[in-house]
């Protein structure tokens, strides 16, 4: 017979052990295959999720700059190949209800205003672009408003401010337009319009699509002619182009194109305009923002040294009110005082003794019409008051004392309203009651000569003072020029310098300046698509004991088989094959049966991947937070699993005919393959003392923690060194217990078996069991460990809606969170501020709600979701601005928990200065390490561009488990500096009493609806974070259980591997008279010895170890699903244990002990 002949017949005459072991590489190939396919599954639903939600938006300009919609026309005719569509994207609120008492409210809504244009780029199916008086919505807004097509609801969205609303002359009362619209269309979920989104997450946004013609009108972003109350024609405004370039998507595409957009602009894109004064032969350099943005002012001064063009610096602002302190009884209202450099200015007509050519600090020139107005004269004190802007919206009053330096004639360069850039509803108003009043006017201060200042001269400055002096009193975060005025060459005229500047100076404009960048949309979120999460090493992990228990089962099988087949062993050994011989023959048979079961495996894999493919988009849905999971089977991870599960098992098999070496040729012939091991050995007392130690040890260390002579400080990773301790304490008990039980089965120290009944029979079993101490210890131990590793990861569950606010916590002692679309300006814990606010604080009912409150606001500036709910790979998360006077709370009262943060108080790390500009900030534990991939010391790079100077935060602590989650903080100070546009809070924690937590939420939503404010328990928020690591607790905890039922199968075999070796006795009790019940009993007593050993020594130690967290309020511990899991694990043991009954009972009596 040739080796092949003998293979086939081996296989074929010994197919049910053989077919076990294939089972088992099948099921091991099918976890670790199926694990591959889950991870190239999700990434591939995350690619897919980014194609639809972009539709043919291959590039992206957005944000918070409006630039000319002509600007796409341009483009559109001068690149025809490529497809600029033009459309508005900001965030608005919409209402749906009979009347705002009973409406329902959505806030943080996406609103696109798009034409045609736009409309062609985005899957929408067969939805119609909406029309003016329409409103297309998303499935979750549908569903959250309940709305149906043709119901009418109210889209609230900002209108977008000229002037900074926190800047003096900022718009603080016209900040929202309502708009009443039609549902006329609603966008199914699997629809790219649903989805449609530029920061890239797998959760479905909250969508609504209006017409673009409509939302310019309402938002003051249409076409404006020119008129006498608009003297300026300002053309239709969009914030955002939608490019289709064919799919060239790479970020080298993105920059090409960037290059060519900013060939194409005006000045009006970047808000600024040139306007000619002819009278006095210059132009000014302006901004509609009022302030030139610093990055602006200085490219138009370089640019304006470089055409070597004469130019002069301006700051005006707004003076309340001034006096001669040497006369007081008389007052001037209103005026303007200009920052000038008069090196750069024509000479002024002085109409004093006294002629300056250069303004110390601290001096002033005034005009005649004031130095009549309170008689000054060239030495004088002229003392002024002006506000200040707070960083809650308050302006309080400041005074400031200039001394009359030089008294000029109200004509020529003095008489100039061009020195004042055009404000409307201000510098176009006929008189002080036409203003559109920028804070409430003293109208009763104001003189007869102050409205005929006004009437006559209207913003020309009375006073002048020197540029430094000016910019030390008046700068902004958002500027320190108001103008740049430029004056032509005696050949040039105005019209060519204007035409040469301004070429000159887009030139000299970057992107970066602009803010006006092209983003690779799509190839961003491709990218991102990578994910923060390696799902296959997810699955793996989670399946560790699914795999261990098919590997160990497969060597288990194989050596059965090899016992089964003693005789067959010894015979070949005796009629002279050599050993290496028969170990190939054995371990050929082994590699065919392997390649056999990673065959099967691998369908096996695909159904595997399918099954936890459903569970995530169904019982696990926490974890990913979408149901837009499709299966994706690559053959490499097919072929990947097969060959890993296949060495595996190849390397268990080698190790089990490693066990059967040195057995004698005779000894195989009659059927034994390896030695017993009896119990009964001496051990001496250092043998004992290792035995015990560990239990020993756990129990001292279990005292020193209770008794508090361990700190109850941190340890690392937010965690006390009292549970680290618990922890330790429970793993060494597991240890202890386990060593315990070797020795125990080693000494043999049971006593004799006498007597009857199930007594006899139960410690006869345990004599058996210690007959094979390795194997037994084996087997005991992994079911131990997996009980143990289970029960403690069930046990770690968390429900932080049953913890109470605690400062020292995640929750940092706060009761609510909340979130506004438009920035709230003023101070919700004054009267004042709450006043501005639009609360009626003659309502004694209003007034006892807010006296219950205090509110701690952050300014934000948006960013991507870096929480545990974004699958995607995330680059910048959104930044928190915490105010002075609230981190000075929040360090004086310690709030917040922190991980691994080496500082006493972490808070104050936020005031540090750190080398080379770095920023300091704060991060979650959770989203640093596992979103972010970064650690303390990480650095996270803040692009420049439109609403960013740019800059590099340094990590410096973390918090651990806390309501910051996704987000970094820092100090207020810095966050100006970084994101100067930025006004307003948007961010906000609540304390209040946790009983009246629901109506507190929803009276302060009903009061700041128009503000799209959405608060939220703190505790709701973090169970929101947790539930992403609560389902993969309960993930870890079914895979794990499957493990540890299949580990049941490995105790079986080891039991029938016993009654294997043992079926001489058997046949021995059998031949003196005992009942085959009672060998069956025997048997099963020894299988049931170990199984309950295990998950007994595994549970309590688990509880155990868990001891601090299970104590806690927030402990949330299946119960009924950790029993669940251990009877049915005891049960279907218990089943198992029949396949060696069966052998045990129909063991040939005769055929036996002849043998024997």
């Amino acid at each position: 017979m040739s080796w092949f002949r003998l293979l086939l017949a081996n296989v074929s005459h010994y197919w049910r052990t053989n077919l076990a072991v294939v089972l088992g590489v099948a099921a091991a190939t099918a976890v670790i295959g199926g694990a591959l396919i889950v991870g190239d599954s999700v990434r591939s639903s995350l690619r897919q999720m980014s194609l639809d939600r972009l539709g043919e938006i291959d590039h992206l300009l957005t944000g918070p700059r409006f630039f000319r919609e002509e600007l796409a026309e341009e483009l559109q005719a001068a690149h025809s190949e490529v497809t600029w569509a033009p459309a508005i994207v900001m965030q608005g609120t919409v209402e749906f209800g009979e009347s705002r008492d009973r409406s329902v409210r959505a806030g943080h809504i996406q609103v696109y205003g798009v034409d045609q244009r736009a409309w062609q780029l985005l899957d929408h199916r067969e939805l119609v672009a909406p029309a003016p008086g329409q409103l297309i919505v998303n499935q979750r807004v549908a569903e959250q408003l309940n709305v149906s097509i043709g119901d009418t609801v109210t889209l609230i969205v900002e209108i977008p401010a000229s002037i900074p609303r926190d800047a003096l002359l900022g718009d603080r009362e016209e900040t929202i337009s309502a708009l009443d619209l039609e549902v006329s269309g609603i966008a199914p979920d699997e629809t790219g319009l649903s989805r449609l989104g530029f920061n890239p997450t797998q959760q479905l946004p909250l969508n609504v699509f209006v017409s673009l013609e409509e939302l310019q009108q309402q938002t003051g972003l249409a076409a404006v002619q020119k008129s006498r109350r608009q003297p300026v024609a300002k053309p239709a405004r969009v914030n955002t182009l939608l490019i289709h370039d064919a799919g060239r998507i790479v970020p080298e595409r993105a920059e090409e194109l960037t290059r060519f957009v900013g060939k194409q602009l005006q000045l009006s894109d970047l808000a600024l305009r040139l306007k000619e004064h002819p009278n006095l032969r210059y132009l000014s350099l302006e901004s509609e923002q009022m302030m030139l943005e610093h990055s602006l002012a200085k490219a138009a001064m370089d640019v304006a040294e470089a055409q070597q063009v004469t130019h002069s610096p301006v700051l005006v602002y707004l003076l309340n009110e001034m006096w001669n302190p040497d006369a007081p009884e008389k007052h001037s209202m209103y005026s303007v005082v200009a920052g000038i450099d008069m090196a750069t200015l024509p000479a002024f007509d002085f109409r004093s003794s006294a002629i300056v050519h250069e303004l110390a600090d601290d001096e002033a020139l005034v005009n005649t019409w004031l130095a009549e107005d309170l008689d000054l004269q060239a030495g004088s004190t002229l003392a002024v008051k002006y506000h200040v802007v707070g960083d809650r919206g308050q302006l309080p009053e400041e005074s400031h004392e200039f001394e009359v330096a030089a008294i000029v004639q109200l004509d020529g360069t003095a008489d100039d309203q061009g020195f004042t850039p055009e404000v409307p509803g201000v510098t176009d108003a006929d008189t002080y009651a036409d203003w559109r009043e920028p804070f409430p006017l003293k109208r009763d201060r104001i003189t007869s000569r102050d409205d005929a200042y006004w009437d006559e001269f209207r913003t020309t400055p009375k006073v002048f003072v020197g540029l430094s002096t000016a910019q030390r009193l008046w700068r902004s975060r958002y500027g320190e020029l108001t103008s740049l005025r430029l004056s032509p060459a005696p050949t040039q005229t105005l019209r060519q310098l204007a035409e040469s500047y301004e070429r000159a100076l887009l030139e000299k404009l970057t992107p970066l300046s602009t803010g006006l960048l092209i983003q690779p949309i799509k190839y961003q979120g491709l990218q991102a698509a990578q994910g923060t999460t390696d799902f296959t090493g997810l699955f793996i992990g989670f399946s560790f004991f699914l795999i261990l228990a098919a590997t160990l089962l497969v060597g288990l099988l194989f050596r059965l088989g090899i016992e089964q087949r003693t005789r067959e062993l010894g015979l070949l050994r005796a009629v002279g094959f050599r050993t290496t011989q028969v170990r190939n023959l054995f371990l050929l048979e082994g590699t065919l049966l392997v390649v056999a079961g990673a065959i099967v495996g691998t369908g096996f894999a695909v159904g595997y991947a399918a099954l936890m493919i459903l569970g995530l988009r169904t019982w696990w849905i926490g974890a990913i937070g979408t149901r837009f999971l499709m299966l994706d089977v690559q053959p490499a991870s097919l072929i990947v699993g097969g060959l890993i599960a296949a060495c595996v098992a190849l390397l268990a098999i080698a190790w089990a005919f490693r066990q059967s070496r040195g057995v004698s040729v005779r000894q195989l012939l009659v059927g034994v393959v390896t030695d017993d091991q009896p119990g009964g050995e001496h051990v001496s007392a250092s043998g004992v003392m290792r035995a015990w130690a560990p239990l020993v040890l756990a129990i001292v260390l279990a005292l020193l923690t209770l008794l508090g002579i361990i700190p109850d400080v941190e340890a690392f990773g937010g965690f006390s060194w009292r549970v680290v301790m618990f922890f330790v304490v429970g793993t060494m008990m597991l240890w202890g217990c386990l060593s315990i039980l070797s020795f125990g089965l080693r000494t043999g120290n049971w006593g004799g078996v006498s007597g009857s009944g199930i007594s006899a029979w139960r410690r006869l079993a345990v004599r058996n069991a210690a007959r094979n101490r390795g194997r037994s210890l084996l087997t005991t131990s992994l079911i131990a460990s997996a009980a143990f590793v289970i029960v403690a990861v069930a046990a770690g569950r968390q429900n932080p809606a049953r913890e109470t606010p605690e400062p020292h916590s995640g929750n940092g002692g706060y009761t609510l969170v909340a979130e506004s679309n438009l920035p709230l300006l003023y101070d919700l814990n004054t009267a004042d501020g709450q006043g501005k606010l639009g609360f009626n604080l003659a309502d004694e009912q209003v007034v006892e709600t807010l006296g219950q409150l205090h509110v701690a606001p952050f300014r934000m500036q948006p960013g991507e979701n870096a929480s545990c709910l974004n699958l995607y790979q995330t680059r910048l998360p959104t930044i928190l601005g915490v105010p002075d006077d609230v981190l000075q709370q929040l360090i004086d009262e310690h709030r917040f928990a922190f991980a691994d943060t080496p500082a006493a108080n972490p808070w104050e790390l936020l005031r540090a200065e750190l080398p080379e500009g770095r920023i300091p900030v704060l991060g979650d534990m959770n989203t640093l390490m596992y979103s972010m991939h970064l650690g303390l010391g990480g650095i996270v790079a803040v692009p420049a561009g439109e609403t960013s100077t740019g800059g590099q935060l340094e990590i410096s602590g973390m918090f651990s488990n806390s309501v910051f989650q996704g987000m970094l903080v820092m100090a207020e100070s810095h966050f100006l500096k970084l994101f100067p546009k930025r006004t307003g809070f948007q961010y906000f924690l609540i304390e209040c009493d946790p009983a009246n937590a629901s109506q507190v939420s929803q009276f302060l939503e009903q009061q700041l609806g128009d503000s799209g404010f959405d608060a939220e328990r703190v505790v709701d928020r973090l169970a929101d974070f947790l539930a992403v690591q609560n389902t993969y607790l309960s993930t870890f905890q079914t895979l794990g259980g499957l493990g540890l039922l299949l580990g049941t199968f490995g105790l079986a075999t080891v039991m029938l591997r016993n009654v294997l070796e043992r079926r001489g006795e058997l046949a021995l009790l059998r031949a003196v008279g005992v009942q085959a019940s009672a060998v069956g009993q025997m048997v099963l007593w020894e299988h049931a010895l170990l199984m309950c050993w295990g998950l007994l020594i595994g549970t309590i130690a688990a509880l155990i170890a868990m001891g601090p967290h299970l104590l806690t309020s927030g402990a949330d511990v299946p119960w009924s699903g950790i029993v669940g899991l251990l009877v049915a694990v005891l049960l279907i043991g218990l089943l198992t244990a029949t396949f060696a009954i069966r052998a045990a009972v129909r063991t040939p009596i005769l055929s036996t002990l002849r043998g024997d």
